[in-house]
């Protein structure tokens, strides 16, 4: 434990101050996705291997309590996409693979199997997603689209009996005790996803709202419980309304993805979601969407902080209660190929968290692929594993460490409150962000230290609305030499709720305590 010393006891570089009278966001989960390594691990691995992987994603106490958990609902490119998706961990299994055929619900076990332990180990929400149609139902009969297949590779017609199906599946795993919160029947529709190596398909506006509002229509004729999560956009910027990216980028319109094919819009989510009364019934106020290639700031290129805000405020525009949520992320770009399991990019993620979480008030912060085999920084765990009888290690990185300063704390049910005294502006170089938890009778602060030196901190609580006083407090750190480690308990002053915390120099620091 970190201990005061004669040149340290009095030093103090900031000091904080957390209210509870000014909230923000409730937060709803932590997450994580199953693609597409759940599958080979799921099969072909040990039950004791298996179940260190699970205890990792999702237990408090051995790893970092991820609250929801994104099951794939597979296309059936296993059996029909070997050419085109070389790589067989990109490739999955359907529950059924004609329309004449019955269903196979021992298919997609290995996923399945982890589905079970995210369950067994208290994870609160299930989220059903889908990349592609199944291969029967597209045009050109496989799980990615080409550029002959026009705005969608849905086949004409076809979206009632997506819905059925995906409803079968639901109807199946509630059967099965497994009640899905969320159904997500689109990924990213604005890529063009041709020749892409995985399964996935594109949707103009005008599909899109047609797939949503068929399911929405069947989901209500069932007892089934779960919502329409979209529309899972792949950016930030394609969510914005021409006016908002206007801002942001200074002229044009978002052009990326399918918006180059000529067959329709894909983009302005916003306006087309939650600006349409009919889709926004369907899915309610939420937009979910990924945070790729929104993770940096340049000149004149903002990403961090200024695209986020335009969404925020952009959002607002149509719901003052709308609600966002990140549905995936993992670092892209430039910085994205090589596998690290160290702490800068772990930093880089902590940083992406905050700014999601306080600028553009996400909801919910969910990572893409929970373990990767490959050479790039997509992974929270990784393995050298890549077919049966290869050895089963597993290498935990810095970014499954830093995601759980934030999930194995912030539980469901958070809210987001004001904390001052730091920020991108001050000479501190530290972010923060607090939460407090009215039925679990805490607050807990994350600090992202990305800055060499060490830094002492003063925080201050005022009016959390606790049952009682907060005394003590933990610190738990992530940096080059700790994975999520209680680093000191310190006790606030006799004469109010203050706290003296030591924040190591490039490190996260998850300071928490109960009334």
């Amino acid at each position: 434990m970190q201990r005061d010393n004669p040149e340290t006891k009095d030093k103090l570089d900031v000091h904080v101050t957390i209210n509870g009278k000014t909230c923000y966001q409730s937060i709803d989960n932590f997450g994580a996705s199953d693609a597409w390594s759940m599958e080979p691990l799921g099969k072909h691995w040990s039950e004791e291997n298996k179940a260190q992987i699970a205890d990792l994603l999702f237990s408090r106490e051995r790893g970092i309590g991820l609250s929801a958990w994104r099951f794939n609902i597979g296309a059936g490119s296993t059996e029909t996409d070997q050419e085109q998706i070389p790589d067989p961990w990109r490739r999955a299994e359907a529950f059924k693979m004609s329309e004449e055929h019955e269903y196979d619900w021992n298919k997609q076990s290995g996923q399945q199997w982890f589905l079970q332990a995210a369950r067994d180990r208290g994870v609160q929400t299930l989220i059903a997603f889908v990349n592609s149609p199944p291969v029967w139902m597209t045009k050109n009969g496989h799980a990615q689209p080409d550029l002959e297949v026009g705005s969608t590779n849905l086949k004409p017609g076809y979206e009632g009996k997506f819905a059925s199906y995906l409803i079968d599946v639901l109807t199946h795993f509630k059967g099965k005790g497994f009640d899905f919160d969320y159904i997500s029947p689109i990924n990213e529709p604005t890529w063009d996803w041709n020749q892409s190596w995985q399964e996935g398909n594109r949707y103009n506006n005008d599909d899109l709202k047609q797939v949503i509002l068929e399911l929405y229509r069947q989901l209500q004729q069932t007892d089934l419980n779960t919502r329409i999560s979209a529309p899972d956009g792949v950016e930030i910027t394609s969510l914005l309304d021409d006016e908002y990216y206007r801002q942001f980028a200074g002229s044009g319109i978002y052009s990326s993805g399918a918006n180059k094919l000529g067959t329709g819009k894909y983009r302005e989510y916003i306006k087309d979601m939650i600006g349409d009364p009919q889709v926004k019934e369907a899915i309610g106020n939420k937009i979910a969407s990924h945070s790729y290639w929104s993770d940096y700031r340049s000149p004149g290129d903002d990403r961090l902080v200024r695209l986020r805000k335009l969404l925020h405020t952009n959002m607002k525009h149509y719901d003052p209660e709308s609600k966002y949520w990140v549905t995936e992320y993992c670092i892209l770009g430039d910085y994205g190929p090589g596998r690290d399991l160290g702490i800068e990019p772990a930093l880089h993620v902590a940083r992406t968290i905050h700014f999601d979480l306080v600028e553009a008030s996400a909801a919910a912060w969910q990572w893409w692929t929970a373990v990767s085999k490959v050479d790039y920084k997509d992974g929270l765990i990784y393995t050298d594993f890549n077919e049966a009888g290869d050895e089963q290690n597993i290498l935990t990185s810095k970014m499954l460490w830093v995601l759980g300063n934030y999930s194995r704390f912030i539980r469901p049910g958070s809210k987001r409150i004001d904390l001052t005294g730091l920020g991108e502006e001050t000479e501190s170089g530290l972010l923060g962000s607090a939460y407090v938890h009215e039925g679990e009778q805490t607050v807990t602060a994350v600090f992202v230290n990305h800055g060499e030196l060490d830094k002492y901190v003063r925080v201050h609580l005022h009016d959390l609305g606790l049952n009682g006083m907060v005394n003590t407090m933990e610190s738990y750190v992530t940096n080059a030499e700790l994975d999520l480690v209680c680093q000191e308990r310190v006790t606030a002053t006799e004469e109010e709720q203050s706290f003296k915390v030591y924040i190591p120099g490039k490190s996260v620091v998850t300071l928490t305590g109960g009334a």
